[in-house]
């Protein structure tokens, strides 16, 4: 199996940031195909762990999307032709990179803002325990 394009995605934090939600949604709303071939995280600056990455990946303003550790849309929610443009520019292989552009032009699902938010774990990790 091939690698995965990894994505951080830098945040406040995306239940309480209007633009880190839309952040984590142009990468959740992506197509089925899409989403095989990525592995995304939030990073929210409200946990130590999460200032460490900040910091590794020489974060400057929130929200930052970062492909294969390069910061790529800093602060500007991009597009899904966008994202999938970075996304196979940064693809570990040929084979990827054309299966990415060949998902380019495909459908997204805008309508499920709430589903495509759970899928991301929009909150999961800021949340205060019960």
């Amino acid at each position: 199996m091939e690698d995965k394009i990894k994505i951080d995605v830098l945040t406040l934090d995306a239940v309480q940031c209007a633009a880190c939600t839309y952040m984590m949604e142009s990468i959740a709303a992506l197509p089925d195909d899409v989403q095989a071939l990525i592995e995304y995280q939030e990073w929210s600056i409200k946990s130590k762990e999460s200032l460490k990455k900040f910091m590794e990946l020489k974060g400057k303003v929130l929200p930052t999307i970062c492909i294969e550790n390069d910061r790529v849309f800093e602060s500007i929610i991009p597009q899904y032709e966008e994202l999938i443009d970075a996304l196979a520019e940064r693809a570990p292989s040929e084979e990827m990179r054309t299966r990415l552009l060949t998902l380019r032009d495909g459908e997204f699902d805008f309508d499920k803002v709430q589903e495509n938010l759970a899928k991301a774990g929009v909150g999961q990790k800021t949340r205060a325990k019960e």
